[in-house]
């Protein structure tokens, strides 16, 4: 399957605005993703980073244009069609969509969701199981690997969301979850930036451990 990475990426939070550009370390989150995804055991797959379209977004353009990143600039409030741009951006079958407020996604679940979703017969695999299930991934580890015919679907059907119709009603979509059990037991851990207290939270596990994504989770779920 020719494949590609697709991050989206704004500045425009409400609760805690210019969240992607805030440093954890030696990187700012978006960089952190961008390595989480080079750092997944795939062979020569693409990445890009999918920018909204408003103008306070230019300093992620800037940030992309100084670090060689790939992105391309599509429509805030239509997140199917920015990663629906990416995909026809070459000749790719196959897109994972990773968040640009998620430093801690594991590279390791990355090459587990794709490698799960290339020898399925699913048009969408996720490595997490729907909130009231067991085996729920920590908030921002969650890997969505699509087959591109679906967001074509999607978006002919008006959907501007790439995944939220298909949780809603994933046998009428095709979704396979793909759980990793060992990750349960850090379910409760948020790994995502959402707000303020997010991020310090982030930083102080980064500090406190400074390894793999599962030592920050065990950390956070002390």
């Amino acid at each position: 399957m020719d494949t590609i990475v697709s991050i989206q990426a704004r500045l425009g939070s409400t609760r805690l605005p210019g969240k992607v550009l805030l440093p954890i370390g030696d990187y700012r989150i978006l960089e952190w993703v961008v390595q989480r995804a080079l750092w997944a055991d795939t062979e020569d797959m693409d990445f890009m980073v999918a920018i909204g379209d408003n103008p306070e977004n230019k300093a992620i353009e800037e940030l992309c244009c100084r670090r060689s990143y790939e992105y391309m600039v599509g429509p805030e409030d239509n997140l199917l069609k920015r990663h629906l741009q990416v995909a026809r951006s070459g000749d790719y079958d196959t897109l994972i969509r990773l968040t640009a407020d998620c430093p801690f996604v594991p590279s390791a679940e990355i090459t587990r969701t794709y490698s799960h979703h290339d020898a399925s017969d699913a048009v969408y695999t996720r490595n997490d199981w729907p909130s009231d299930a067991d085996y729920v991934m920590p908030t921002g580890t969650a890997v969505d690997v699509f087959d591109v015919e679906l967001l074509e679907r999607l978006a002919a059907e008006g959907a501007m969301h790439p995944n939220r119709r298909p949780l809603e009603s994933p046998d009428k979509y095709g979704v396979e979850f793909a759980p990793n059990k060992e990750w349960g037991q850090y379910g409760d851990a948020h790994m995502a930036v959402d707000t303020p207290a997010d991020y310090w939270r982030l930083v102080d596990a980064f500090e406190a451990v400074q390894k793999a994504p599962s030592d920050v989770a065990e950390w956070l779920s002390q």
